[in-house]
């Protein structure tokens, strides 16, 4: 029931009413305290003041006013609900929920109490619960765009991916220019690889917003990953224009130069992002693979060493370092090299096919074939491994086991000219020997 309010305290309560709904709160805050202190008793103009402080983002002074329109009139469910939401403006979360939940038991089909609990459980990261309150108030609302959204973010963050998408799509029926839903839907796709579709996505967002260099960027990402490389540096190239100093632009642009073979842009781009971050690793690391495959060698070596400087256990710049040392002759210390990759990741087959190709180098067949050995352990159906291993045999004197390594390499590639010419190397040398041993036949 409405507290009995005598017609000059109406007056000034239209009239301060009036100035909060024009945004001049401070006025219609000094208007409701000159009406409290003639009648303090009334709930409702407790509650409007607490609203006009809510606007002015004054939270504690809100909530002391709601409080007191609570403690005035209980049941007052307005009241509980803009006392929670003033909490969660302040992080009080846990509170808020209380708040919400007393707004809930006086009016259970109160939508906007249970899409501001489902906010602040999320916001306490729990997340059945806040998904929980997000259905509620669907039931309730089922047009209610910000309720799909949100409850599309929980079901992300429980790797729903589907449904998620689903939810934004639902956003996006009452709201079809809504870029954020569009941006986090692109985001799933990109992150299912539907690549086509987060595209479409982003290209939305664009529409919308064509200043944001996240969706420039993670456009950009889609385009490489799904070969699109001359799109995707134009793309980057846009993300740059909008945010000069972003490192992973620069990197990711790097890469798809590199990808191009366009070396040269490649490495200025790898440079200019470890200019703005020196420890970036990965970008060491890819410097030192495109001037590997420049031939120039001395370089990639050094660029591996900043690699490892600034991640000792990164044991792919350990292996690709052996790999630029075997191509300069310096097969001991390259063997060295993938003697550290392989303590750091010994089941990676790679690098022991590598060693072996060093050792090899050395005249060490009978080691080399032990590295290949152990490649082949971890991974059984590698031609090279086979066709390399064949190559350390037949160097040992050992044809016969020379000829089923080839015969392997064979199986497992079809057209290894080399391997043939090697497999009948093999055989002759295997049947001279048979003949010398057994002289009868």
């Amino acid at each position: 029931m409405r507290d009995p309010v005598d017609p000059q305290i109406e007056f000034y309560l239209r009239q301060a009413r009036r100035l909060s709904k024009a945004g001049i709160y401070e006025d219609a805050i000094a208007q409701f305290d000159k009406i409290l202190q003639r009648q303090p008793s009334l709930s409702e103009v407790w509650f409007e003041r607490g609203k006009a402080f809510y606007r002015l983002r004054r939270y504690d002074s809100a909530i002391e006013s709601f409080k007191e329109s609570i403690l005035l009139r209980s049941d007052y469910e307005s009241a509980w609900n803009m006392q929670g939401m003033a909490l969660s403006q302040l992080d009080r979360y846990a509170e808020a929920i209380a708040s919400y939940d007393k707004a809930i038991k006086l009016i259970p089909t109160n939508f906007k109490a249970w899409y501001n609990r489902a906010n602040a459980l999320l916001k306490l990261g729990s997340t059945y619960e806040a998904l929980h309150s997000y259905e509620e108030t669907l039931k309730l609302r089922p047009n209610y765009t910000k309720a799909w959204y949100n409850r599309g973010i929980v079901l992300t963050r429980l790797k729903r991916y589907e449904a998620a998408i689903d939810s934004y799509q639902q956003a996006l029926v009452t709201r079809p220019h809504f870029s954020s839903a569009h941006y986090n839907q692109g985001n799933l796709f990109y992150r299912l690889e539907r690549y086509e579709e987060a595209l479409a996505s982003y290209a939305q967002v664009l529409e919308i917003r064509p200043d944001l260099y996240e969706v420039w960027y993670n456009q950009a990402n889609a385009l490489h990953r799904s070969g699109r490389h001359e799109r995707a540096i134009e793309s980057y190239t846009q993300t740059l224009a909008l945010k000069p100093n972003s490192v992973e632009a620069l990197y990711n642009r790097g890469n798809t130069f590199d990808a191009l073979c366009q070396y040269e842009q490649a490495i200025a781009d790898y440079q200019r992002a470890l200019k703005l971050n020196p420890d970036f690793y990965e970008a060491w690391y890819n410097l030192g693979g495109v001037c590997q495959k420049l031939g120039r060698y001395e370089d990639a070596i050094a660029h591996y060493d900043r690699a490892i400087q600034c991640n000792a256990k990164f044991y792919e710049a350990w292996s690709s370092r052996g790999v630029a040392l075997r191509k300069i002759s310096c097969y001991e210390e390259a063997i060295e090299s993938f003697d550290r990759a392989i303590a750091l990741n010994p089941d990676a087959d790679e690098i022991w096919y590598r060693r072996g190709k060093a050792l090899e180098h050395l005249g060490k067949s009978d080691r080399a074939i032990a590295s290949y050995d152990t490649a082949l352990s971890l991974n059984p159906n590698s031609d090279k491994i086979w066709y390399s291993r064949g190559i350390s045999l037949s160097r040992a004197g050992r044809d016969a086991e020379a000829v089923e390594s080839f015969e392997k390499a064979i199986t497992l590639n079809a057209d290894p000219s080399d391997a043939n010419n090697r497999l009948e190397k093999a055989i002759a040398s295997n049947f001279d020997l048979l003949e010398v041993n057994h002289p009868n036949l």
